[in-house]
């Protein structure tokens, strides 16, 4: 079985953001399914250096700009990614590959769903419902209403042209059913591969300094938007220190840092952070799908302080040491109670083999092949 596996993100690139890393764990788990070699990868990328990557198997990349303005001027054709000229170019190629299916990222691409020979089958894997997505980045990006006809147009076509449709979780799941009348055929969550390493966990259990809180994520709006009410809420009522880590976010140090506030910012190795702190916290206030950074912290064994929206769509039922908070309020008694309770947990078995029973991606390889055959 052939399959072509088409992402507009970079996933050959840099992992540092939970769009790469979600459509990179797609593409291992075809892999892991299939065989590597009846795998051809297309990207369409925004990366012009992309272009120079070293040549690999298996592997087309189409270089399409993505700027504001250059959105704006596909989104007139109701196309977002990339304009007719690169769409035309990608149907080319999938022509002469020889495939039986087309696994597809993100619903943003139905223009050429469209237009794909009807006799491949199309498997359809939605991170994001942009029927309700739309309305949360009009609040935080409000040019986005220009693009709305765009992105609604797009995901109609992607979901009436898919004869597999898979999705994170069940709120997403009734979504696609509210907005286009179409049932979901898998569900496979926020997985991801193991790279936990228990030889570099810390032993602090004579630390006596205050309790050392993280934030991991990249300057994506709804993050920004998070993190911002926390520090300005929570922060200055809090025994605690935070440490925020994440693609960009250097971008806003002069605002966010302060006596009790470090930002850190863009990194290479995110687990160091990881291995260091004692809680992880997930201030996220307005989202949708699923949140990849969830599912890290789950795998380091981190014990969590989250909103229900961090949460959705995670089975953390009997988990003690992860905790809930909706408000200032929750956060602030949540976080002093846990500070004065030392030594502090910094690893949690329990969290962690929750990970490895629903969030480890090769448990889900069998499910995927059943769905393909």
């Amino acid at each position: 079985m052939k399959i072509v596996y088409i992402t507009p993100d970079d996933i050959l690139g840099p992992l540092n953001s939970g769009g790469p890393i979600g459509c990179w764990k797609n593409y291992r788990l075809l892999q892991e399914a299939f065989g590597e070699d009846n795998i051809h990868l297309v990207i369409i990328s925004k990366e012009k250096e992309s272009l120079n990557y070293p040549k690999q198997k298996n592997t087309t990349i189409f270089y399409s700009r993505r700027s504001k303005l250059d959105i704006l001027r596909n989104s007139l054709n109701n196309r977002l990614q990339f304009p007719k000229s690169i769409e035309n170019d990608v149907l080319d190629h999938i022509k002469t590959l020889g495939c039986e299916i087309v696994f597809i990222d993100f619903s943003m691409m139905g223009t050429l769903q469209e237009r794909l020979p009807k006799e491949l089958m199309q498997v359809l894997f939605i991170h994001v419902v942009f029927g309700d997505f739309v309305k949360d980045q009009i609040r935080v990006r409000p040019y986005t209403l220009l693009l709305r006809h765009a992105f609604l147009r797009n995901e109609s076509l992607a979901v009436k042209n898919a004869d597999k449709i898979i999705t994170l979780g069940k709120r997403d799941a009734l979504s696609i059913r509210k907005h286009y009348e179409r049932d979901c055929d898998l569900l496979i969550p926020a997985t991801m591969e193991d790279s936990f390493d228990a030889n570099r966990l810390i032993n602090r259990i004579e630390k006596t300094g205050k309790l050392q809180l993280l934030f991991v994520g990249s300057l994506f709006p709804y993050n920004l938007h998070g993190v911002t009410w926390f520090v300005k809420k929570i922060m200055s009522h809090v025994d605690a220190e935070l440490t925020i880590v994440g693609r960009d976010f250097e971008k806003f140090a002069k605002k966010l840092n302060s006596s009790n506030v470090h930002v850190i910012g863009s990194v290479d190795d995110v687990s160091k952070y990881y291995y260091e702190t004692d809680v992880v916290v997930m201030p996220i206030l307005i989202g949708n799908g699923m949140k990849l950074k969830t599912t890290e912290a789950l795998m380091y064994g981190k014990p969590i302080i989250a909103t229900n929206e961090a949460l959705e769509g995670y089975d953390v039922g009997g988990l003690d040491n992860v905790y809930r908070c909706n408000s200032k309020e929750q956060f602030i008694s949540t976080i002093n109670e846990y500070a004065n309770n030392k030594p502090y947990l910094q690893f949690d078995k329990r969290i962690r083999e929750r990970f490895l029973e629903k969030y480890h991606t090769p448990i889900y390889v069998n499910a995927l092949k059943d769905l393909l055959s």
